[in-house]
């Protein structure tokens, strides 16, 4: 939660109207979740309207305020002149609850998938993360004679996990997704499912691991970071030097 909203009902720490506006964009941004806001008028009511197909509620207005409802926020819905819905929000308290129910999902998703990304990345593994919703992922392992999956499974202590296998055959691809859905299970503590699919033209061979965000999320802290892991890499070399002084 951002700190700036955390005790919305403190009034010495209460933000203003244009504050409260800046920090629920900032909230959308990272949750990238498609609305507008805007300041009515002069006062402190925010109208909030949604134009993401990821809202928990469908666009009628008895399910927009029966989500609202279930949720703590006493504002109103209501329709634009476009059909849209129009969540009014017209207290600090608010902004709190529909941001900690409505954005705070995905942005623990975006960031999560972002980090395991960004990992994958830095070892050179070919590679894609895919968020499905807020509470699964999917991590597509790929490269000639998928060489992602061996790095990955090299990465997490289990090198040569292709050993054997017949790589260009459908039944040697099974039997490594098999083996690296044992192998992540093992290290995450949680079972797993990861899918071998044949490529085409456009499309190379590819294992799909399927893990939820909480497992997603434990695989970021168990994959080695390359620049914290290897200092030597990102120090100067010291011996032309004479040493330490």
């Amino acid at each position: 939660m951002n700190p700036a909203i955390a005790d919305p009902l403190n009034p010495e720490h209460s933000p203003t109207s244009v504050e409260l506006k800046q920090i629920l964009e900032g909230a959308l941004r990272d949750a990238h979740f498609a609305a507008r806001v805007d300041l009515r008028g002069v006062g402190s009511v925010l109208d909030l309207t949604v134009l993401s197909h990821k809202a928990p509620f469908d666009r009628t207005l008895d399910a927009a305020n029966a989500w609202m409802a279930s949720v703590g926020i006493g504002g109103t819905a209501a329709f634009n002149d476009f059909h849209d819905i129009v969540i009014t929000l017209s207290t600090a308290a608010e902004v709190h609850k529909l941001t900690t129910a409505l954005l705070e999902p995905h942005i623990r998703a975006h960031a999560v998938a972002d980090e395991l990304s960004s990992l994958l990345e830095a070892h050179h593994l070919s590679s894609s993360v895919e968020l499905q919703g807020t509470n699964a992922v999917e991590v597509v392992l790929a490269g000639d004679e998928l060489e992602a999956v061996a790095g990955f499974a090299a990465e997490l202590d289990a090198p040569a996990i292709e050993a054997g296998l017949a790589l260009h055959r459908p039944r040697g691809m099974r039997r490594l997704a098999e083996r690296l859905q044992w192998l992540v299970t093992g290290v995450l503590g949680s079972a797993v499912c990861a899918t071998a699919t044949p490529g085409c033209a456009h499309d190379p061979d590819h294992i799909t691991l399927h893990l939820t965000i909480d497992q997603a999320q434990r695989l970021t802290q168990r994959l080695p970071r390359p620049w914290q892991d290897n200092p030597i890499a990102t120090c100067p070399d010291r011996s032309a030097s004479g040493g330490v002084s």
